[in-house]
């Protein structure tokens, strides 16, 4: 419905092919690793989903102009992630890295199984480069944000 799963599938697959030798190591001192990237993925829909539980439960409705979020994916435009979004070494393994991507998405399953679209339509919050955004097309950049990283991560796992 929001594309999310068909993108999550498009990253394991992709992550399925890596040793967790090769997911810790950097391109550079000041770039991110595989695990790093994983880990902001993860911290990401996390935040979104909670964020969305918040904004539906204690703000009034303010409908948004809908944004072009699938530009997400072109990588020649940066947006540093917020200090608690930054990866902190969290992960160590791709099983765990698995396992916790697995867990936040069960979490934004429950909530868009709880929510109709015309309600998360109906709410917004802030986004960095999109101005607001509707709880609805939160979900779905959470799937362009992913492929955002998966070049990323193919990107590393060519240069290490």
């Amino acid at each position: 419905m929001y594309g999310i799963e068909e993108k999550r599938g498009e990253l394991l697959s992709f992550i399925d092919g890596l040793t967790n030798e090769k997911a810790v190591q950097k391109p550079a001192p000041d770039k991110w690793s595989i695990f790093e990237v994983l880990e902001h993925l993860y911290l990401i829909e996390k935040s979104v989903t909670s964020q969305i539980n918040r904004t539906i439960e204690k703000t009034e409705p303010h409908t948004v102009k809908e944004k072009p979020i699938e530009r997400t994916v072109n990588r020649e435009y940066k947006v540093e992630a917020p200090e608690a979004l930054q990866p902190k070494g969290q992960f160590s393994d791709l099983s765990e890295a698995r396992a916790s991507l697995k867990e936040s998405r069960e979490a934004l399953q429950t909530l868009i199984t709880n929510k109709d679209r015309e309600t998360l339509e109906k709410y917004s919050f802030p986004h960095p480069a999109f101005s607001n955004l509707n709880t609805a097309q939160w979900i779905e950049f959470i799937g362009w944000h992913e492929l955002r990283h998966l070049e990323q991560i193919k990107e590393i796992s060519r240069s290490v």
